[in-house]
């Protein structure tokens, strides 16, 4: 196939080595694995001190919007990455990401006031939503196709140690020293990676120069994150406003979603599209089920704060062996059948969680529905966003991993706030239904995955510049040709 203007050889990377850690590759493996680590540190361990944090600082009343400032900013950060990579290639934007979210570890290590603190998060938010989709396009340059699913398993294994015991960790840290230290932690070990990444991302070719340098998608990128604020402080409300406010939002989210991600993702278009909304439901329905485990087993079952976290906190063992099982395979790393499983399995978790909230299942089996909910997640995360960087021709590997990013993050948050809007309005046994919405998101991703057919190559054509199916007709369009 003669290489079209989506495929130029300029943005190509040199031949990528046989084994991740060959010489060649050892220093992107170690760069990854070490900066994903410490951001998921600081995202775990914040939960844990950022309630000292308001109290130190003398601003309680600032802590809801501390939490959830990276999550309204990652999503500018997430499109701008995608964007910024296609046009310019990786180093540029890496460059600029990490050195925002340093900037904002040092503010917070700094932060002499709350006002400071939360500036210092709305910059980590930023920067770290840029080289989270900065990463993904180093990746599809640097790794071999068929490495592929390794290396995004090792992004999976990344989080599971930071999810485990950053809470424990920064407790201790706080306790014993100062919560400032967690930060300073944090800063360390992202500035040593990212220094480790910039000679990577420097070899992985330039991008493709074209288009405006302004993305009209970062303006929706701003209005889905003001919807996400409305449809959690919606929750929050009395019913009357909690109805017409979740309602209001959710139309806005929705419009704003269809605007950011690929051409048909909320219709699960065949090809990319299909991929990015199975990833979206699959980790929207995981994080739902972990998130409102253990407030049940506080409040209803009086189970103290530290055996409800480990509860959910075991599932990491399972994302571990899917991950680890999924990346020996010897079998075509883009054949849908495994998704089918991986499918089967989440669903399983809020299954479970509403059997133990029934009565008919002992806690003992949440915590085993909780495991074998991460082998579902272990095996498929890889492989989605491995099979997307295959189907995406060069120019738009950004845009597309940034889709896979943004969907998962809208997704997840909104699910998360519908789900508390309606426990707060329930008064049948407000987690039951909860979990009934969350099942049925599930079954959903299970539904996508049974539509699904083998990969063999990159999309061409104006529908796979848009992400979309092929333009040859022929299957479902997941399939694509060479």
């Amino acid at each position: 196939m003669t290489p079209g203007p989506d495929q130029v050889p300029s943005a190509r990377a040199p031949a990528a080595p046989d084994r991740l850690w060959a010489p060649g590759s050892r220093l992107l493996v170690v760069g990854v694995f070490g900066l994903m680590t410490f951001v998921a540190f600081e995202v775990f361990a914040v939960t844990t001190a950022l309630p000292v944090v308001a109290r130190d600082l003398g601003a309680e009343r600032w802590y809801s919007l501390a939490f959830a400032a990276t999550m309204t900013t990652g999503l500018v950060g997430m499109t701008l990455g995608g964007t910024w990579a296609d046009r310019s290639g990786p180093l540029r934007p890496l460059v600029f990401g990490g050195a925002a979210f340093l900037l904002g570890l040092a503010l917070c290590v700094a932060a002499p006031t709350m006002g400071v603190f939360v500036v210092g998060r709305l910059l980590q938010g930023i920067g770290g939503g840029i080289d989270s989709v900065v990463l993904y396009v180093v990746i599809a340059r640097s790794v071999r196709e068929d490495l592929r699913p390794r290396m995004f398993g090792s992004l999976t294994l990344a989080w599971l140690l930071p999810s485990v015991v950053g809470p424990l960790v920064s407790g201790l840290l706080v306790q014993a020293v100062h919560w400032r230290v967690v930060f300073a932690l944090v800063l360390v070990g992202s500035a040593v990676s990212l220094v480790m990444l910039v000679g990577v991302a420097r070899r992985a070719g330039k991008g493709h120069g074209g288009g405006s340098p302004f993305d009209p998608r970062l303006l929706w990128a701003g209005v889905a994150a003001a919807a996400l604020l409305g449809l959690h402080l919606s929750g929050q409300q009395a019913v009357p406003a909690l109805v017409a406010g979740t309602v209001a939002s959710t139309a806005v989210l929705a419009a704003a979603a269809v605007r950011l991600l690929p051409p048909g993702t909320l219709r699960a278009r065949a090809g990319i599209p299909r991929l990015v909304l199975l990833r979206a439901l699959m980790g929207g329905a995981v994080s739902a089920t972990d998130i409102y485990l253990p407030p049940y087993l506080q409040y209803e079952l009086g189970y103290a704060p530290a055996v409800s976290g480990l509860v959910v906190a075991v599932g990491a063992l399972g994302w571990a062996g899917g991950a680890w099982w999924q990346g020996r395979s010897a079998e075509d790393p883009h054949r849908p059948e495994p998704l089918y499983l991986a499918a089967a399995l989440v669903v399983c978790g809020p299954v479970g969680a509403a059997l133990v909230v029934g009565g008919l299942l002992p806690v003992a089996a949440a915590a085993v529905c909780c495991v074998v909910m991460g082998v579902g997640m272990g095996i498929a995360m890889p492989r989605v966003s491995s099979t997307v960087m295959t189907l995406s021709p060069v120019k738009l590997q950004g845009r597309n991993g940034s889709a896979l990013q943004i969907a998962e993050s809208v997704v997840t948050s909104a699910l998360v706030a519908v789900a508390g809007a309606v426990l707060t309005a329930s008064s049948l046994g407000g987690y039951l239904p909860v979990y009934a919405l969350v099942g049925a998101v599930a079954l959903a991703a299970l539904g996508v995955t049974l539509t699904l057919r083998p990969v063999r190559g990159p999309v061409d054509g104006p529908s796979g510049e848009e992400g979309g199916a092929p333009h040859h007709g022929g299957g479902d369009g997941v399939e694509g040709s060479r």
